[in-house]
């Protein structure tokens, strides 16, 4: 297995940034540019902090270098924007897995907003029949 260069991956991070120097990306960051040296000496990047910046940037492109820069194309015909990635299957099973999430949820909610009001006019109608038994 291939292992990763901090080096590729902070040039590649520039290129999607679109900084042209390490000063630039480290401001940017909001890091030292010694910290940002460090990462390219130690062969080290903190991932998580450099995920930060890149919400619509292909995550296996920045640490592999295959594939797109970028995960939004617009559809053709439509001003919506969606994620693609050729590269990599398991980016569009996880989006369709977060779609079904998202329609469980919902679904989940008016389920209990049912219950919630078939509990209520239970109650009402039971609170009824002992009022008129007395």
């Amino acid at each position: 297995m291939k292992t990763f260069s901090s080096g590729e991956v902070l040039n590649r991070l520039k290129e999607a940034l679109s900084v042209g120097t390490d000063k630039e990306l480290a401001d940017l960051l909001g890091i030292k540019k010694a910290t940002l040296s460090n990462w390219r000496n130690r062969n080290s990047v903190d991932f998580p902090l450099v995920f930060s910046f890149c919400e619509h940037v292909n995550i296996d492109w920045l640490i592999t270098g295959r594939g797109n820069p970028s995960l939004i194309t617009p559809l053709v015909g439509s001003s919506k924007e969606r994620e693609v990635n050729e590269e990599n299957p398991y980016i569009d099973r996880m989006v369709a897995q977060a779609e079904e999430i998202g329609r469980l949820k919902e679904r989940i909610a008016q389920l209990e907003r049912e219950k919630n009001e078939s509990g209520s006019s239970y109650q009402s109608v039971s609170r009824k029949e002992t009022v008129g038994s007395l």
